[in-house]
């Protein structure tokens, strides 16, 4: 970005731009770039690229929708040896401003006009529709009064097929309705914002629908409620060929209604790392049709299983920039919102925005913190004498375990366990620190103390021999959540987030004593929650006593 003041005394540009280089970090990183960074930045709206190289249908549509609901828009003609003046008066390599649409007449043939404008206000276009043409001659007095106004300013009218000729990308910035204000000709936006992180181990899934990780990236569900209007007859809607393929279906008079959805994954905070050697992450998204009777089954473990049953509706491309958008044209009803990073592992700040010109619902997939009865209380079984007697010449005279006893007592009944891995399952002593705490008085354990936690033990081990899906010993951290909703813990993405960044080790590897150790802390302060309950409404009131010893003991 680069601004100049025309005059003296005007300081407010430099400024601006000042202000502008110090939240990036420097002016170093203002190098280069793309138009739509700077309208996101400048406005807060969500900005989309549409490539003309590609796709081209629709394009006069897809524009004079953006300017009527006042979008800005900026079109650039890309260039390998920077920026250089063409015969027609372009600058390749320069971004312009696209500030109008209009459709005129000669004869019987109908010309689609543009009105773009160059920033530097001195270069304009010399062909066609230029403000020296002869063409205008032929339009009625009223029309070309109203349309030509000739100046050196930088602004002129080409036509369409000329302006695909020769510019490359079109940059369209829709603007938020707190900066709109008052909803403008065109219609205001209906807008839900999420932030989000991807967490190595925990939520970056990677990219692709068929890896065994890609159901642990965040999920969002989107509901369409009302289709968009009618357009009018002469149009190719109100985006022509941009969004999803097959967006109109049937021949003009039998169109499918469908919603007008624009989604916006932007990487936050990226761009000022990059004096560290970092860079844009390649990031996308996939949007997934959620029917009806699976709607309310979904929540994050269960949708493992559920997610391969899902047909995807529609996609972006994976791009190493910051701002990843896509304009989807959808059938009302429900869908899933899956942003990844390319890689699995990769991590990464996110804002995922979605913009509809009817009314939506949007929300984050996530689960209610809460716990089964069960997995308080445990299995309460009956110990076998062999293990009885071993607890009892333990404990001695005591006839209680301190926490060393309890190791050499762990290390002996769990034995049997280990024949079936190549990792030995050792309970460490701080684990047993922790067991004491939670199911004996603190400091010891009795016989029926030890009885109640024998069987949760037992019940654990079963649960992590499960997702020990290789005999090795440990699980996957990805599978945390899942072991964890196993043992009757049903808990939200950020406390999962939290214990999974807690448990797991370098390898993103969760071993026995580490699920223990997990397990037993949510027992423990789920314990300690329940007796301080408030009116049954998930609220729990605690002086600040009880609040240092829940957190000491837990």
């Amino acid at each position: 970005m680069f601004v100049r003041s025309e005059q003296r005394n005007e300081f407010w540009a430099p400024l601006l731009e000042k202000a502008y280089a110090k939240l990036h970090g420097s002016y170093e990183v203002m190098r280069g770039g793309h138009m739509n960074e700077a309208f996101v930045d400048f406005t807060g709206g969500v900005g989309e690229v549409l490539y003309l190289r590609q796709n081209s249908m629709g394009l006069f549509s897809a524009l004079r929708h953006a300017l009527a609901k006042e979008s800005l828009v900026g079109a650039t003609a890309l260039s390998d040896r920077g920026e250089y003046r063409t015969e027609e008066g372009l600058v390749k390599g320069h971004a312009y401003s696209v500030t109008g649409t209009h459709k005129v007449f000669l004869g019987f043939t109908k010309v689609r006009l543009l009105r773009l404008r160059n920033p530097w206000g001195r270069v304009e276009w010399t062909g066609a529709w230029s403000d020296s043409c002869p063409r205008w001659d032929a339009l009625p007095t009223e029309c070309r009064d109203a349309l030509l106004v000739k100046k050196e300013d930088g602004e002129f009218w080409m036509e369409l097929r000329d302006f695909l000729l020769h510019f490359d990308t079109v940059q369209i910035c829709s603007l938020s309705p707190e900066v709109l204000g008052p909803s403008p000709e065109g219609g205001g936006w209906h807008v839900h914002t999420f932030q989000g992180r991807w967490v190595r181990g925990f939520n970056s899934g990677g990219s692709q629908p068929s890896a065994e990780t890609f159901w642990t990236n965040p999920q969002f569900r989107l509901t369409l409620l009302e289709p968009d209007e009618e357009e009018d007859e002469d149009e190719e809607g109100p985006w022509g060929g941009w969004g999803a393929s097959g967006a109109w279906g049937p021949a003009r008079g039998g169109r499918t209604p469908k919603c007008t959805v624009l989604l916006s994954l932007t990487q936050r905070n990226r761009r000022r790392l990059r004096a560290k050697g970092l860079t844009y992450l390649t990031v996308g998204f996939h949007v997934f049709q959620i029917p009806e009777e699976l709607l309310g089954l979904w929540d994050s473990p269960r949708s493992r299983a559920l997610l391969p049953r899902l047909l995807r509706a529609d996609r972006s491309p994976l791009s190493a920039r910051r701002d990843v958008s896509r304009r989807c044209r959808l059938r009302p009803g429900h869908y899933l919102v899956v942003p990844s990073t390319a890689h699995a592992g990769d991590e990464a700040d996110f804002t995922l925005r979605v913009f509809s010109e009817r009314r939506h619902t949007a929300v984050e997939i996530d689960d209610v913190i809460s716990a089964d009865l069960q997995a308080l209380q445990g299995p309460y079984l009956p110990l076998e004498l062999d293990l009885e007697q071993l607890f009892k010449e333990l404990a001695g005279q005591e006839e209680e375990l301190n926490a060393s006893q309890l190791q050499a007592l762990l290390s002996i009944a769990l034995e049997p366990a280990r024949v079936h891995t190549r990792t030995p399952r050792e309970i460490g002593l701080r684990t047993c620190e922790q067991l004491l705490q939670c199911f004996g008085h603190g400091q010891s354990l009795a016989l029926h103390h030890f009885q109640r936690l024998w069987g949760h033990l037992l019940e654990w081990q079963a649960i992590f021999h499960k997702f020990d899906e290789d005999a090795s010993g440990t699980m996957n951290s990805f599978e945390l959540r899942l072991a964890l909703n196993a043992a009757g813990f049903h808990l939200n993405n950020q406390l999962t987030q939290a214990l999974t960044s807690r448990y797991r080790d370098s390898r993103l590897r969760v071993d026995f004593e580490r699920f223990v150790s997990c397990v037993a802390q949510l027992t423990c302060i789920f314990c300690h929650c329940s007796q301080h309950l408030d009116g049954g409404e998930g609220v729990i009131c605690l002086t600040h006593r009880q609040w240092m010893e829940a957190a000491t003991f837990s």
